[in-house]
């Protein structure tokens, strides 16, 4: 209930804070997350010099049941607030107005959304120069009778579109953050719509399939429907960046154990090794170590994608625990890839060094413990260059011993290249190492 309150709060200080900051943003920065709005308001209500003067709106106490909202009280406090222009108070004045009117709002019947809506348009044409923070604030309102009538928001915010000429990457930002407010998943009627819009928009010419931004909403929409496979596919077409956002981003709408189960298959499949990582630890991250790994049990993986989710999951959170993770790890690992070892060493390097090369010392010479100096030393030689360089010269394999070598020197050189080069002609590569180099 507490984050539905908190809902028309950001929605209706979008406006102000925004008009206040710099109009010139796109819709996108104005739709930031719920939790930095308020943030952002409360510092801003703080410096301003108005922020102590006196109410010019009705307060109501606080506890009782808010009244249907009448949209003609609304547009008069909120006409005022308006006409009087962007001064040192008028971020205080919006805060009142959401602070009176947030829990009737968030209580309304779509009917009176949908009336504020088309009185801010009749006495602050959406077009017109200056209208800009009417804009947001209408903006805000829309957003909120879009969970109940998305189509008819649609087509109101097009037309607002049409007529200010905004950019189609900002409309589809838009209705991406109305689909999800405070991390919610897109509701069926939501998916609905927003795809009839998206196909539509598309046969027009309006927007392209393959555009990054398209095929993460249109993953969305699939995973509102309950199907997964669909989804997967989406988010299989995204450009790396994109898609490492969206796979963290899908984690949120699994429900059961069983679509965990099955995402953790599909996207294991479509994800090369560089972005399914981010997809197992968002939802270790989620579910916790014990968890992830009943879900990395039951799934079907090839043995390089089950040690990278292994790793990934062992080494999710960095702590007093990791050593016992570390020791899970090896006694599941189904493949000599180094990647997973890797992974997971050079994220616990970061977390704690000082306890990973303790592991390390652990490890007997061959190809684990190569794999996993892989993972330590470039991490490491940013922190200590000579121990770094000093594990390096440790490595089984010729080849990976070099190169390890090379990588600590270059790494000590950004901080210290005296010290580096100093110690680099002191301890020399074997002619073993030199020799695996030149083949």
């Amino acid at each position: 209930m507490m984050k539905k309150h908190y809902i028309l709060l950001v929605l209706i200080i979008l406006g102000v804070v925004a008009f206040l900051l710099n109009d010139a943003r796109n819709l996108r920065n104005r739709e930031s997350s719920a939790s930095g709005e308020l943030k952002l308001l409360r510092d801003a209500a703080k410096r301003s010099p108005g922020a102590t003067a006196s109410s010019t709106l009705r307060a109501r106490s606080p506890g009782s049941r808010p009244p249907v909202i009448d949209p003609k009280e609304f547009m008069a406090d909120l006409t005022s607030i308006l006409q009087s222009g962007p001064g040192e108070e008028s971020g205080e004045r919006m805060k009142e107005l959401a602070e009176k009117y947030e829990k009737q709002l968030t209580s309304a019947p779509v009917s009176k959304l949908k009336a504020i809506c088309e009185l801010i348009e009749k006495d602050f044409p959406l077009d017109r120069p200056g209208s800009e923070m009417a804009r947001l604030v209408w903006q805000g309102v829309l957003g909120m009778a879009a969970k109940s009538d998305p189509a008819w928001s649609f087509a109101k915010f097009d037309q607002a579109v049409s007529a200010t000429r905004s950019p189609i990457k900002a409309v589809l930002d838009t209705f991406k953050n109305w689909a999800s407010h405070n991390g919610e998943p897109m509701s069926p009627s939501y998916a609905g719509a927003l795809q009839k819009w998206l196909d539509d928009a598309q046969g027009a010419g309006r927007i392209e399939g393959t555009d990054p931004l398209v095929a993460k909403l249109r993953a969305d929409i699939a995973a509102a429907r309950g199907d997964q496979s669909a989804a997967v596919k989406q988010i299989s077409q995204l450009p790396d960046q994109s898609q490492r956002k969206a796979a963290i981003d899908y984690v949120q709408g699994l429900r059961t154990p069983e679509a965990r189960r099955q995402a953790m298959e599909e996207l294991g499949t479509v994800m090369d090794a560089r972005n399914f990582p981010y997809f197992v630890k968002s939802l270790t991250d989620q579910q916790g170590f014990d968890a992830a790994r009943e879900i990395l049990g039951s799934s079907s993986l090839t043995p390089e994608k089950h040690d990278l989710a292994a790793a990934t999951i062992a080494a999710a959170k960095i702590g007093p625990e990791t050593k016992d993770r570390a020791a899970w790890l090896l006694e599941n690992l189904r493949s000599d890839d180094r990647e997973a070892l890797d992974l997971f060493t050079r994220s616990w390097t970061r977390g704690n060094h000082a306890d990973a090369a303790n592991w390390i010392t652990t490890l007997p010479p061959g190809v684990q413990r190569d794999a996993a100096l892989k993972g330590f030393i470039p991490v490491a030689a940013r922190i200590d260059g000579a121990t770094a360089m000093d594990w390096a010269l440790t490595v089984s394999d010729p080849l990976l011993r070099n190169m390890l070598y090379c990588e600590a020197h270059e790494n000590w050189k950004k901080t210290d290249a005296e010290q580096a080069n100093q110690y680099h002609d002191t301890h020399p590569l074997d002619r073993e190492a030199l020799e695996a180099a030149s083949k």
